[in-house]
């Protein structure tokens, strides 16, 4: 696959900011490319790794919403004795957002809340209510246990796993959702930007992408990997 297409505008470098070009600047020897080149191979990294995460975000909000409506029914969202504060406020703002009414389905709220809402849900949980009342929920013992390790069958069934997963996953579609570069890879949260390993490659983080859904299901992962075009463009270049 070659890389040498028609170079933009001269006016579109100066539209970039310095802090953003430079950083195709630094990382353009070890691609073998032109910095504006990088830049645009950015791009369309970035677009395939949207089209792949249309189907870990729509696969996995199904899948955790399926086992938690058979354990806890329909309006499990609605449930105040099962979600933390800010489960319970990402609920709230879906809810005004869909100007959601007592006939609608909940499949109309629930395509409202963000990929983070559900990467929440496999967290240890926070608290709800305020002081005296404030109470902790634990989603290791109302969620995951009952319901979301039937979500990933295919997976350690240790949530922290599935959670670790998912949440750099879930980094990946706030830098692609930002526009912010991902050439250069992925910073795990939490981890501090200097320390040893704080990034996943683009190899790596689109392996954690097909990994998440094949946790949910391996064909529709094993399909995710086969007609994905990031392998394609991370191959296209000597990286």
């Amino acid at each position: 696959m070659s890389y040498h297409r028609a170079l933009p505008p001269t006016e579109l470098p100066p539209l970039l900011s310095a802090e953003r070009i430079g950083t195709y600047h630094r990382l353009a020897p070890e691609w073998g490319v032109d910095p504006i080149e990088l830049y645009l191979i950015g791009v369309e990294l970035a677009s395939s790794y949207m089209a792949d995460l249309h189907f870990v975000e729509v696969t996995m909000r199904n899948a955790m919403n399926d086992q938690l409506t058979a354990r806890y029914g329909p309006l499990w969202w609605a449930n105040a004795d099962l979600l933390d504060d800010r489960s319970q406020a990402a609920i709230a703002k879906a809810h005004a957002d869909a100007h959601f009414g007592d006939g609608d389905r909940p499949g109309r709220l629930l395509a409202q809340l963000p990929l983070g809402f559900w990467v929440h849900l496999l967290e240890v949980g926070g608290h709800t209510g305020k002081p005296p009342f404030r109470q902790r929920r634990e989603y290791e013992a109302l969620l995951w246990r009952p319901a979301l390790r039937h979500a990933f069958p295919h997976s350690s069934r240790r949530r922290d796993d599935v959670h670790a997963t998912a949440a750099r996953v879930y980094a990946l579609r706030n830098r692609v959702a930002h526009h912010e570069p991902v050439v250069n890879g992925v910073r795990l949260p939490g981890v501090p930007r200097s320390a040893p390993g704080a990034y996943r490659s683009p190899r790596e983080i689109h392996d954690d992408l097909v990994s998440l859904v094949r946790m949910i299901s391996i064909p529709v992962g094993d399909w995710v990997a086969h007609h994905s075009r990031t392998p394609a463009l991370l191959n296209g270049v000597p990286h």
